[in-house]
């Protein structure tokens, strides 16, 4: 989903998670699960201001496969004064981009999985990914 808002739901004491996409066969099987599904593209400045992102308690931008949509969308989001970012990084270089945009926390899945799976093995190999990724965590991800 490439991107998603949630806040307290008025309707019960839950959390209340709006799904947006530019696909409506991805957005269509969530219809049940989440408060509000879209079909829009993330990336038009207008629709993320018909969010009112500003509201929400965070914003998930999960568009990893398209880099510079999701920089553009990162961009829109910061700007409409989204409180809390989350956004998923294909790269050190796509992470670093999202960080200079703002506050926003940048998880990069493939990178942390590798770390997992190497220390989840243990020996050498394993102590060398957990170190790698300490260190990725402490430099910021750059």
């Amino acid at each position: 989903m490439p991107c998603a808002r949630w806040g307290p739901s008025r309707e019960q004491d839950s959390q209340a998670v709006t799904g947006l996409d530019i696909s409506e066969e991805t957005i269509k099987p969530l219809e049940e699960v989440l408060h509000e599904a879209l079909v829009a593209d993330a990336t038009d400045r207008q629709v993320l201001e018909a969010a009112n992102l500003d509201q929400a308690d965070a914003v998930i931008i999960a568009m990893g496969d398209e880099p510079l949509r999701n920089i553009i969308t990162a961009m829109h989001v910061v700007e409409l004064g989204a409180r809390k970012i989350l956004a998923r990084g294909t790269d050190k270089i796509h992470a670093r981009i999202l960080r200079k945009l703002g506050n926003i926390d940048v998880v990069l899945p493939e990178q942390d999985m590798g770390a997992y799976v190497a220390e989840a093995m243990g020996g050498p190999l394993g102590t060398a990914a957990n170190n790698n990724a300490r260190q990725h965590a402490e430099e910021g991800g750059d």
